[in-house]
């Protein structure tokens, strides 16, 4: 489905200058048709397995009781800012039996996110750290029982971040990867509105404003802390891939380490994970001869 070497494909591909100008970088058909399907059937899985949570904020705790502690999830949802699913591929999906979605697919999109951190670093000139955020969205499309609209996804306008927490890293680069089918149109909703910076010598007052139709393969980036955005009404059930490659707060070394990230988190680095996913490819390559 990709290419041995697909970091050799990126520069030409994707606009990461635009990243850099606080705009948004749009590349169609940044993966196969055939991935889109692995990815969305992996997630339509975990979805129907219980491997999803109401879109959120998710707080983790010790829940200490009878000597004993335990890290539990906590979830604040509020529907009138956001209605979505989501799973962690770090957590959520992790925890699921091993039986469920496709794993392998899944080892594949942590390869291509390893080489794309790696292209983002050179051409954006900044030290990302090797670990990441990465989530399966789900939004609800339009109820065929209910036709007012009420379940319909939606995000309202917000950043993805907004320097407030105390966590030592924080989001550089946002990414949305979509996995709907093929032929989804403005009309089916769920557009990606992200309201940019201006160009410059511009009096349209319109032209800060950039709807992306959330169509299956298209890789969507955009600086975490400039780019206000927000995802119009779903009138029909809409997936993607959402992750945020991330930076230390505390550093501008050329160091690598992820710190505070916890096990979980760190455990999925960039280069542990290309190496973990190439000894599995060999091992399936190996067993496919065996049966060959």
């Amino acid at each position: 489905i990709m290419s041995d070497n697909p970091s050799s494909l990126f520069p030409s591909i994707v606009d990461a200058s635009q990243i850099a100008n606080g705009r948004v970088s749009v590349t169609a058909n940044f993966i196969h048709a055939e991935q889109v399907d692995a990815l969305r059937a992996d997630a339509n899985a975990l979805y129907c397995a219980g491997a999803f949570v109401k879109g959120g904020l998710r707080r983790r705790y010790d829940n200490k009781k009878n000597g004993t502690s335990s890290v539990d999830v906590k979830t604040a949802t509020d529907e009138r800012t956001r209605l979505c699913d989501v799973c962690g591929l770090f957590d959520d999906a992790e925890n699921a039996d091993e039986t469920v979605g496709d794993r392998d697919a899944r080892e594949d999109l942590l390869d291509l996110m390893s080489e794309l951190r790696e292209m983002l670093q050179k051409e954006l000139g900044v030290k990302l750290l090797e670990s990441m955020e990465l989530q399966y969205l789900r939004y609800p499309g339009r109820s065929s029982s209910s036709g007012d609209g009420k379940n319909m996804g939606f995000y309202q306008r917000h950043f993805d971040h907004t320097g407030d927490d105390d966590k030592p890293y924080r989001r550089k680069v946002s990414l949305l990867l979509y996995l709907n089918k093929d032929g989804w149109s403005a009309d089916d909703g769920g557009i990606l509105r992200a309201y940019v910076r201006p160009k410059r010598k511009s009096g349209d007052a319109c032209n800060n404003v950039h709807d992306i139709v959330p169509e299956g393969g298209k890789l969507v980036l955009f600086d975490s802390t400039s780019v206000e955005h927000e995802v119009l009404p779903t009138c029909k059930e809409r997936w993607a891939v959402v992750g945020w490659f991330l930076i230390d707060k505390e550093t501008k070394s050329e160091t690598a380490g992820v710190r505070g990230g916890g096990e979980k988190r760190s455990r999925h680095s960039g280069k542990e994970q290309t190496t973990s996913s190439k000894k599995k490819k060999n091992k399936r390559r190996k067993q496919r001869q065996a049966n060959g």
